[in-house]
């Protein structure tokens, strides 16, 4: 782009060549770039992807199905045992028919369980199976909240690569003007090496801001499970307003982790209702016919019960009762340190969002607008011969600056709406 110098006063004044340059490319930084293009992906189609082929969350569901399965199979008596037998076999000719004690018997046991046990086994697998339903849900949340804030990252990223992009070119430009006063004698050799080294100032962030959105571009792809980096809508997303403090505190627990918690709570605690049950005996019935081929001895019709005599509990059943409610316990604590967890984040997110909400709007509509105005006073000063070359470079560098911060107050403020999205939301009553 090329600038004719102005004219003033019927000749060609370096100086004011610079000024009419700082001017016009200051329009264009103050300008806010138009970012969305066509044939993009926007957030809400993101998330949308995400539940679809995260591979974390499909693995999750497989094992909500693994389990399903296994509570079917855990409810069910053990399988029946077949035996077959050769009884009093003689050794010294292993003849069948010269003893009347010698048999081929065939037999069935069958196994029962301490009454009521295969029930609960049953009840906690479908439990454990809820939990793993839960934990989906959970690792959803989650993984939206690590996808909005990757996507704010970018956008941020694009944005601010914009402003700095437009004031690398005001830059280039203040830099011509300079050399260009410098070698009309209208300026020294400082203002020349004072908008050089703002130049490439601006290089090194440009490259810094290429190198986090290729960064956050990177977490977005391995969220979807995508191979290569997409295309975003560059547009900020419209995230619902947050309810308030004492609202989300009470639905806190319905909270999709706290949920998750919740329901391992309830697995641990039919633990111990299994422990208990191993009090009782556990039975074994069999029935056996037995084939005799000595002439004239009869068949023979054996049947028994087997059990186990739990008489010495305190080396067994009362350390696996002792160990199920230390397990109870322990998941009932680590859901309640979780809720205490997630409380204070609430607050602490509530808070943040409050103070960057007041931030990001005194930014937009005071600091960045005072740094512009002065930007465009000290640009006349210069103009007139008042001001050096630092001092444009100077009040230059407070609109950057400005308009960065804007842009990290938006990007935050976005970041706690998500978080706080992230706390409010709900999950499902297994």
């Amino acid at each position: 782009m090329y600038f004719a110098p102005r004219m003033f006063m019927g000749r060609v004044t370096p100086r004011h060549a610079t000024g009419r340059a700082l001017a016009l490319l200051a329009a264009a930084l103050f300008a806010s770039p138009a970012l969305a293009g066509a044939e993009t992906l926007s957030l809400a189609q993101a998330e949308a992807l995400l539940l679809r082929q995260n591979p974390g969350l499909a693995a999750l569901m497989q094992k909500n199905v693994e389990l399903r399965h296994q509570a079917v199979a855990a409810g069910q008596l053990p399988d029946p045992r077949l035996s077959l037998d050769a009884v009093n076999l003689p050794t010294d000719s292993l003849a069948l028919n010269r003893q009347g004690m010698t048999m081929l018997s065939v037999g069935v046991s069958q196994s029962f369980p301490p009454w009521g046990k295969r029930p609960l086994e049953r009840d906690r697998m479908e439990t454990d199976a809820r939990a793993a339903l839960a934990e989906h849900g959970a690792s959803a949340a989650e993984l939206t909240l690590a996808l909005r804030q990757a996507w704010f990252d970018a956008v941020y990223d694009e944005h601010a690569r914009q402003i700095v992009a437009a004031q690398q070119r005001l830059a280039e430009k203040s830099t011509q003007a300079s050399l260009a006063a410098y070698r009309a004698s209208q300026a020294p050799e400082a203002d020349v090496l004072r908008s050089r080294l703002a130049q490439e100032e601006l290089a090194n962030a440009l490259s810094r801001i290429d190198s986090e959105r290729a960064d956050a571009l990177a977490r977005i792809a391995q969220i979807l499970g995508l191979r290569d980096a997409p295309d975003l809508d560059a547009r900020w997303p419209a995230l619902p307003a947050p309810p308030s403090l004492p609202q989300m505190l009470a639905t806190l627990p319905g909270q999709p982790a706290l949920r998750a918690a919740q329901v391992q709570t309830e697995a641990a605690r039919l633990g111990v209702a299994i422990a208990r049950r191993d009090y009782y005996p556990e039975f074994t019935v069999s029935v056996g016919y037995g084939q005799s081929y000595y002439p004239g001895s009869p068949n023979w019709l054996s049947a028994g019960v087997e059990m186990n005599l739990p008489i010495f509990p305190g080396k067994r059943q009362d350390q696996n009762l002792a160990a199920a409610q230390a397990q109870a316990l322990q998941a009932q604590y680590r859901y309640e340190d979780k809720r205490l967890a997630y409380a204070r984040q609430a607050r602490s997110a509530y808070a943040r969002y409050d103070a960057l909400t007041a931030q990001w709007r005194r930014t937009e509509r005071e600091l960045l607008p005072t740094a512009r105005n002065a930007y465009q006073a000290t640009l006349a000063a210069y103009t007139a011969g008042r001001m050096d070359m630092s001092a444009v470079l100077k009040a230059q560098q407070d609109v950057l600056d400005m308009g960065l911060a804007a842009l990290r107050y938006r990007r935050d403020l976005e970041s706690a709406r998500a978080e706080l999205d992230y706390l409010a939301a709900q999950g499902e009553i297994q």
